[in-house]
């Protein structure tokens, strides 16, 4: 049996684990359900990668995002680790290849969205697979308790009773000590081992900073740190497109990324700020899972996110290479009274989920009687505006009449088309000399697809095509359109609208098939979840900041950290007021060292001085050249 730590070396090129990785390894090797619960930046796609490759075999990993196994999968073939994901984005014909490879012991990993468990296309494979481990990733959203609740996560425990002598290891970032207990309990893993790494990130500042005026102290904050990497969060995809416009034109490389962008759109602002060419980016928090940049120096919080859980994983994205970093978020009233507001409306009422399941029916004309093939493409605006509904709680209707199997939901923008011929070659010939017009974009598809078109729905990019075939995109959609209308062609274009397909007949929803009592219990769930990031957001002076995280984690003991706004307070208790009036007027800027005394109102000339030359001497301030006065920060 290959020896973790040479793994670790050959592959990763590390010297040594970080605790307490190898522990971890160690249980899992020695066949033992492990439970890891490893802060983000910890390492756990490592513990899970080598134990698979010292147990040998194939390791399932099942992931929730396509995006995270799409960079896992990618790192391991840079790695020279043979490895494939299977998702919803793969055509029937690849993904029914790559399983026949896993089959033939051709993949050491194979990555799998947990709704991808109950096909018949994997069930009737899992048999003749060489399965060695079994890792879950996330797996907080097993967990009814969790705050990213996954239904699909249940089904997991069907893989394990196909499997029942093949190690599990779970792994997450953020859970309490209920929701380790529930994964547990859904993963029959009562006598498994469970790992924690303390929450606490001595390198990484914690500060709240209440102010009305957010955009403007983030853009005076950021302006003093040109050229370093940071990520600003904003809870919506107009406020991250406006930031990051108010950033770029006052000189400041900085760029948006969000879900209403394409694919292409996404990877290239992702590799912009990875790179440093635009090295600040404002994100909803479709952003940073599974990216690792480790020299991230700040993380700001335009809004703050619905849990801690949330704040934790996106506030630890900074300082991942151990040297000093931020995590600022800014409160207000209107922004948690906002939050509140978008927390509540997470969990349609019984009323409004009937109501906007007919007016869904009701739009798209389904039936009573039948289910439509279509896939219809979503548009939240044209509804709302249509049938006078709010267009989130519309959203979150739709989301869950998706998760409990009443349609089919795909909030996924793609830049891929699919197509297919309806006919066979002979036909094909004769709908060529029927319609002559068209006869050029029949030999183009199959000049760009190959045979393999008259078989099966082939994934193409239109952009491919409009440039081998000198098009126009109008062009080439509408003689796709015409094909398609001639019943020559099956097309889906790419989707610019979230679609939707039907699973059944109209008919009245009934709380029990949705399961209604269990979304109650979620939407109380949410509701907690909110009054403790209030409570975080309000205890400028009760409470460190680190340790409030930690004890919410079920961690205890470690005390404080020294390094939040609460902390550093503390050093100067009896002079709080002109401690934090110094922390305010540096906070976002640099001021010459009499302008700062002068700008002081607390005390007198003396004691302002000697306040600032305490500060100094305790690293917190900092002098540049010509006594320019700036708050030290990371």
């Amino acid at each position: 049996m290959p020896i973790p730590i040479e793994i670790l070396r050959n592959y990763w090129g590390y010297l040594q684990f970080r605790p307490p990785q190898e522990e971890i390894i160690r249980s899992v090797i020695s066949g033992y359900d492990t439970f890891a619960l490893l802060p983000t930046g910890g390492g756990k796609s490592v513990c899970f990668q080598v134990s698979g490759l010292v147990r040998g075999g194939m390791t399932l990993v099942i992931s929730p995002l396509i995006a995270l196994m799409q960079d896992q999968v990618r790192t391991l073939k840079d790695l020279g680790i043979s490895a494939t994901y299977i998702n919803s984005s793969l055509s029937r014909r690849e993904i029914d290849r790559k399983l026949q490879m896993a089959m033939d012991g051709k993949f050491r990993f194979l990555y799998l969205a947990p709704e991808r468990l109950n096909t018949e296309i994997f069930k009737a494979r899992l048999g003749r697979m060489d399965v060695r481990l079994i890792a879950v990733d996330e797996a907080h959203c097993i967990s009814q308790w969790g705050y990213d609740f996954r239904p699909s996560y249940l089904r997991i425990i069907e893989l394990r009773e196909c499997l029942p002598k093949i190690p599990i290891i779970a792994l997450t970032a953020t859970a309490t000590p209920a929701v380790v207990e529930d994964i547990r309990n859904h993963l029959k893993m009562q006598e498994g081992k469970v790992f924690r790494k303390s929450f606490r990130r001595n390198n990484l500042h914690y500060k709240v900073i209440p102010t009305e005026d957010v955009s403007n102290r983030i853009l005076r904050y950021i302006q003093n740190k040109r050229g370093k990497a940071g990520i600003v969060y904003a809870r919506t995809r107009k406020r991250t497109v406006a930031l990051a416009n108010l950033l770029q034109r006052e000189g400041i490389e900085a760029q948006a990324y969000h879900g209403g962008m394409t694919t292409a759109e996404r990877s290239k602002a992702q590799a912009a700020w990875i790179s440093n060419e635009r090295p600040v980016i404002v994100a909803t928090n479709a952003f940073g899972m599974g990216i690792d940049k480790s020299d991230v120096r700040f993380v700001l919080h335009l809004n703050l996110p619905s849990d801690l859980e949330s704040y934790y994983q996106e506030a630890g994205r900074g300082g991942r290479d151990g040297q000093p970093a931020e995590a600022i978020a800014f409160e207000n009233e209107e922004d948690l009274a906002e939050l509140k507001s978008w927390v509540k409306e997470k969990y349609p009422t019984w009323e409004q989920l009937k109501s906007h399941y007919q007016i869904l029916c009701n739009h798209f004309g389904i039936p009573n009687t039948t289910v439509p093939g279509n896939v219809f493409p979503l548009d939240l605006k044209v509804i709302a505006t249509t049938f006078q509904v709010h267009p989130v709680r519309f959203y979150n209707s739709v989301r869950l009449l998706d998760r409990e199997g009443q349609i089919s939901f795909n909030d996924h923008l793609d830049d891929y088309g699919w197509v297919k011929l309806n006919v066979g070659p002979k036909d094909l010939m004769a709908y060529k000399d029927k319609y002559p017009d068209y006869a050029w974009l029949m030999d183009l598809l199959l000049r760009q697809l190959g045979g393999e078109l008259y078989s099966y729905t082939m994934r193409f990019l239109p952009s491919v095509m409009t440039r081998v075939g000198g098009l126009t995109d109008a062009e080439l959609e509408k003689g796709l359109q015409t094909l398609k209308r001639r019943g020559i062609i099956s097309y889906r274009p790419p989707l610019s609208f979230p679609s939707v397909r039907f699973l059944r007949p109209r008919h009245v929803l009934d709380k029990r098939e949705v399961g209604w009592d269990k979304y109650q219990f979620l939407s109380e769930q949410s509701i907690y979840r909110f009054e403790q990031v209030k409570a975080y957001a309000k205890t400028p002076s009760k409470v460190c900041r680190a340790w409030f995280l930690e004890t919410y984690f079920g961690e205890s003991g470690t005390g404080d950290c020294g390094v939040c706004d609460y902390c550093l307070a503390q050093e100067f208790s009896g002079k709080m007021a002109s401690w934090e009036e110094i922390r305010k007027l540096l906070l976002d800027r640099e001021l010459p060292y009499w302008d700062l005394v002068n700008a002081m109102t607390e005390g007198t000339e003396r004691q302002r001085r000697d306040l600032i030359r305490q500060l100094l001497d305790k690293g917190w301030l900092v002098m540049k050249p010509g006594q320019v006065m700036g708050w030290k920060t990371a």
